[in-house]
């Protein structure tokens, strides 16, 4: 069955000590655009803000307001943490973690050259389409210094690998719903007999793994590779099919778009796929939707 590591993200602590006042970038929009600013580039899909998550962090932020000391809570949630002898705005506070991206490893999941914990906080948190996010931040009694939590709903980060990453339920709605967010479209949710249906008919491709549709009663996409291609990898494949997308027309003008329309469909919610290694050494990946699309005389979105 092969080898997975599964490692819990640990939380370190940054301390910031830099004299100025700004009061700009405190709300929670602002939080949320330079958190999910920083998921999108390595294709994570948004999260949002959650309220109770958000009490939780105001009810922490005010008890720390008597020393201002980067101590964790230990509670149930995720949580990044940062202190300033001055008025940092949140949006700072974020992109202070997110400079701990060139520290990330991805390859062997570790911190290379220094802490990345801050940044992969949120980078490997996912709940198929969001996740919940909660902000706070208080002046201390002492009227010199000011935290800022960040907590977020979930913390595992889960690594397989090579040949196995970015298979998941998870990594295949990521890369559609990603698309699909760059034109207004609403995300899909996995649905068990779509992907049950995916998984049967990937397995009768396993015998030769041709580029043979299924016929059946969902919209497919299907690619076949010489190398062990990922879930995420074959979606962007269809992805990549957008410039040949003409919105006026609703035609496709330069090559094929018919795998893209598909993946931005916007009637089509429900998203089942699956991928097998095929007798021929090659591998074959599915991915069926629910209502179909592709209907003639009819726009994506």
């Amino acid at each position: 069955m092969g080898f997975c590591k599964i490692s819990i993200a640990l939380v370190s602590l940054m301390v910031l000590a830099v004299f100025h006042s700004s009061q700009a970038q405190n709300s929670p929009k602002d939080y949320l655009i330079a958190h999910n600013g920083a998921r999108a580039q390595v294709g994570v899909g948004p999260m949002t803000r959650d309220n109770k998550v958000a009490a939780y962090t105001q009810n922490y932020v005010n008890k720390k307001a008597d020393d201002c000391n980067l101590v964790h809570s230990n509670g149930p949630y995720g949580k990044n943490l940062v202190e300033a002898s001055y008025g940092t705005t949140e949006a700072k506070d974020v992109n202070l973690w997110v400079k701990e991206k060139p520290m990330y490893d991805y390859n062997s999941n570790s911190c290379i050259g220094g802490k990345c914990g801050h940044y992969t906080r949120w980078f490997g948190t996912t709940q198929f389409t969001s996740d919940a996010l909660g902000f706070s931040a208080s002046e201390t009694k002492m009227g010199f210094c000011k935290i800022s939590i960040a907590l977020v709903s979930l913390m595992v980060l889960v690594v397989f690998p090579s040949s196995q990453a970015q298979n998941s339920h998870r990594d295949y709605l990521i890369a559609h719903n990603a698309a699909r967010a760059q034109v207004g479209v609403d995300p899909m949710t996995w649905d068990n007999k779509v992907a049950a249906y995916a998984q049967n008919y990937a397995n009768q491709r396993a015998r030769d793994c041709k580029l043979v549709h299924s016929n059946g009663p969902y919209g497919e996409n299907i690619v076949e590779a010489s190398y062990a291609i990922t879930g995420s990898e074959s979606v962007k494949l269809w992805v990549k099919e957008k410039p040949k997308y003409d919105y006026k027309s609703n035609s496709c003008i330069g090559g094929e778009c018919g795998h893209y329309t598909q993946v931005v469909w916007r009637n089509s919610v429900h998203l089942g796929c699956a991928r097998v290694s095929c007798r021929s050494g090659w591998w074959f990946v599915t991915c069926n939707y629910d209502p179909p699309g592709n209907w003639i005389g009819e726009r994506p979105y």
